[in-house]
């Protein structure tokens, strides 16, 4: 889809899947690094425990798709290579505070008064402008002041947060679309435009019907942990949970059925649940020690089988019930390997290869794929570089001055 266009992908860490998706696109990514690399970006966990940032699993997993370079962007001469590789590229995608680049000359404003097509991508905390526009805010914050934590864990305990920074992983779709429409606009405009790209902004929509809850409930929603309003939602299983909605009405009734159904043929449903009368069932109405019965005997029959099982169990009789898979289970699921999800990369310098997701998404139109090995630190320096026309004096002079 993206054939012949080029961005250059200045982000940390919050950025990186942005790049990557435009790359998988068949963009041509080029990931820019301060010289001697990212060091901050390129963090444990790393591959096989060895502490070496070549080896960083989140490095390895989000820049696939680019090629790699290293040039710093406080120096002078850094700053005029940046220009000529501007000059050559389609979209600047980057993540510093606001106002960073602008003060070194090579922020949005100054870029886009030479070069009128290009597009110009900000993703940061809280937008480009606004009351918190200079705050500085990694993904524990963002996931906080946008809403995910207070509604994420039990009522009872502390919100958590998920072991992942998904405020960036939110936010990097959203970037890459924006782009796209921009890079769209642009086909009959024949002029860029600025993308700014909020992290808190973006958490709306990890909360799926909380903000129009919020706007009609009399107060504010509350996190219920493991319930659904009244009843459970996330029940504990021999390995593990799995999410099943003890809830009433046309869509759940047939669900209920099969399950009891499925208890009796395996001496878990006692003649009252076999009589049970679903067409009436309303959670709502039932006084606490009737619920209270329903869940004991669910939980129990939860509880003799693993997910997998439970799973597998529940896709041929057609319930409504899902594994609360841990990556693992992700990895090993059947329908994603038979799908080809998964494709195994070599990194002949790590002597490893490593599984990646092959892709994001399908289209008929449009391969979307990895199209490279995560990239090591300045392994295309010369090739970049040299499209510029420095040769490779000249670039070993840039490098001894720390430049690149």
């Amino acid at each position: 889809m993206l054939s012949g266009l080029r961005v250059l992908d200045l982000t940390d860490e919050t950025g990186w899947l942005a790049g990557k998706i435009l790359g998988d696109l068949g963009a041509d990514v080029i990931k820019i690094e301060p010289p001697g690399g990212d060091r901050e970006g390129r963090r444990p966990p790393f591959l096989h425990g060895v502490a070496d940032p070549e080896r960083s699993l989140a490095w390895l997993a989000l820049n696939t798709s680019k090629r790699g370079i290293t040039l710093d962007l406080a120096a002078a001469a850094g700053r005029s290579l940046f220009q000529q590789l501007v000059g050559g590229s389609d979209v600047v995608l980057e993540s510093f505070t606001p106002g960073a680049l602008d003060a070194l000359g090579v922020g949005c404003a100054a870029l886009r008064r030479e070069h009128a097509r290009l597009v110009y991508c900000a993703i940061t905390p809280f937008g480009s402008t606004g009351p918190h526009a200079g705050f500085r805010a990694r993904d524990l914050v963002v996931v906080a002041m946008g809403g995910n934590a207070a509604m994420t864990g039990d009522p009872d305990r502390p919100p958590v947060r998920c072991s992942l920074p998904t405020a960036y992983y939110h936010a990097a779709p959203e970037a890459a679309l924006g782009i796209l429409m921009a890079l769209h606009a642009r086909e009959s405009s024949g002029r860029g435009d600025f993308v700014d790209v909020s992290l808190q902004e973006c958490q709306l929509a990890s909360l799926l019907g909380g903000p129009g809850m919020h706007a009609s409930a009399e107060r504010p929603p509350r996190r219920s942990g493991a319930r659904t309003g009244r009843t459970r939602e996330i029940w504990p299983v021999r390995d593990g949970h799995v999410s099943f909605g003890l809830r009433g009405g046309a869509a759940r009734v047939p669900g209920l059925r099969a399950l009891v159904a499925w208890m009796d043929e395996v001496g878990h449903a006692p003649q009252w649940l076999r009589d049970y009368d679903w067409e009436a069932f309303r959670p709502e109405a039932l006084d606490a020690a009737e619920l209270a019965r329903l869940e004991q005997a669910f939980g129990a029959f939860f509880a003799s089988l693993g997910m997998r099982e439970l799973y597998e169990g529940a896709l041929e009789r057609r319930v409504l019930l899902a594994p609360c898979n841990d990556a693992r289970e992700v990895i090993e699921q059947r329908q994603l390997r038979e799908r080809g999800l998964f494709v195994s990369i070599d990194y002949p310098h790590l002597g490893a290869a490593i599984e990646h997701p092959a892709f994001f998404g399908r289209s008929s139109a449009h391969a979307t794929a990895i199209r490279r090995r995560a990239p090591r630190i300045g392994e295309h320096n010369d090739e970049v570089y040299g499209e510029l026309g420095i040769d490779p004096d000249e670039l070993e002079k840039l490098a001894s001055e720390g430049v690149v």
